[in-house]
């Protein structure tokens, strides 16, 4: 099983964010960030984990445990809409013809 450094460190790899961008969008410290990536605490809040899950689409229960389903798929479709409703149409036409290729 992985350590909450491993699984968090994994989160930002893949969502391919700074540590920093990271850190500010949960509204924690870099510092913060960096003491769980290098194993210095050990322990999230549910709460930080819900907020990931919300912003990320990283399963709460993964993150704390390291059980179950990485991905929550809710929040991802939530996290991925957002994301499209921000769009202008020309960045969303180039989606859909991503989408097609497919």
């Amino acid at each position: 099983m992985s350590t909450l450094a491993e699984r968090m460190e994994q989160v930002i790899n893949e969502c391919k964010v700074k540590q920093t961008v990271f850190a500010k969008s949960l509204g924690v410290t870099p510092n913060y960030i960096s003491m769980i990536i290098h194993g210095k605490k050990e322990l999230i809040s549910p709460t930080l984990a819900l907020l990931i899950e919300y912003l990320y689409g990283y399963s709460n229960k993964w993150l704390l445990t390291g059980e179950g389903e990485k991905m929550d798929k809710k929040s991802l479709i939530r996290n991925i809409t957002g994301k499209l409703e921000a769009m202008d149409v020309e960045k969303l036409e180039k989606v859909d013809e991503y989408i097609n290729t497919i």
